[in-house]
């Protein structure tokens, strides 16, 4: 039977003093932490339960920042009316994330932490630039995403820092975004391969911005730079984003595993990005005035 010290801070200023003074590990969710120590892949002496801590689970606009605190749940994001009308790719991803009981007990910030490379929430926090706030108990730092995110299993968290909270800007014009995963059955899979794009049309349908971020198949989720250069200044016609689409190979690193193998993620994280940017474009093309 494994041994260890529970704390359950009731503050946000007492778990950070927790933190710094034992080194604990945090507890979120519990979704990816608990099967991992059951089955003897991870073990921490110390573990420090924040899921009471209220201050840490919301989802607020301010200016034109949407902010998630890192205790929101998946089921929480899903369910969202004010995401849904900001980041439908994040709301379409949290809603693919394991079953009911699941999605109402995983966390944004533990699926951030987790730093899987099919994380479902990642990708399209990604394509929204998002910015990650760090506390511990001396201050505050806040860092892109794509910089938090190191490699499997691997962050920038320091010890005696937690996620604070998740932030992205609004997209403004005439815009469209998209997730789509493929898993090896239908319900309660992970990714072997996800995908999720946001365009931004101009007034003459072209597109003025855009960004593609795929999970699964590099060490960390990854934006596609070509996929996206070959995109900005065209209009999404099927051709364009079929290049586009194939120019995301360029940019991916995928690899073997007991889920699937490097050349059946090369050629579905294609088939998927197709597929994405073509329905972001569709609701961007909806948007235009």
């Amino acid at each position: 039977m494994l041994e260890f010290d529970f704390l359950t801070p009731n503050r946000l200023d007492e778990s950070t003093a927790i933190l710094e003074e034992t080194g604990g590990c945090i507890l979120a969710g519990g979704t990816d932490l608990i099967p991992k120590m059951r089955n003897d892949l991870f073990f921490a002496p110390i573990l420090v339960d924040l899921s009471n801590i209220d201050e840490l689970s919301f989802i607020e606009e301010k200016d034109d920042q949407i902010v998630i605190g890192a205790l929101t749940t998946h089921q929480a994001i899903a369910e969202s009316a004010l995401l849904k009308s900001t980041n439908p790719a994040l709301v379409t991803a949290a809603g693919t994330v394991g079953c009911v009981q699941t999605r109402n007990r995983g966390t944004l910030g533990g699926n951030i932490a987790n730093a899987s490379p099919a994380a479902d929430s990642v990708p399209p926090l990604l394509v929204y630039d998002a910015q990650i706030r760090l506390l511990n108990k001396a201050g505050e730092r806040t860092m892109p995403l794509t910089e938090f995110l190191v490699g499997p299993g691997m962050t920038k968290l320091e010890s005696g820092e937690l996620i604070h909270s998740v932030s992205f800007s609004q997209l403004q014009g005439a815009w469209g975004g998209a997730f789509q995963k493929l898993g090896v059955r239908n319900g309660m899979a992970i990714a072997v391969v996800s995908v999720a794009a946001a365009i931004v049309l101009d007034a003459s349908g072209k597109v003025s911005d855009t960004r593609l971020a795929l999970g699964s198949v590099a060490s960390t989720v990854v934006r596609s730079p070509k996929a996206e250069s070959a995109l900005i200044g065209h209009e999404p016609t099927p051709e364009v984003v079929s290049r586009a689409a194939e120019a995301c190979a360029e940019d991916i690193s995928p690899i073997s595993d007991v889920r699937s193998t490097a050349e059946y993620r090369r050629h579905a994280a294609i088939v998927l990005a197709r597929r994405v940017l073509e329905q972001a474009a569709a609701e961007a093309r909806g948007r235009l005035v």
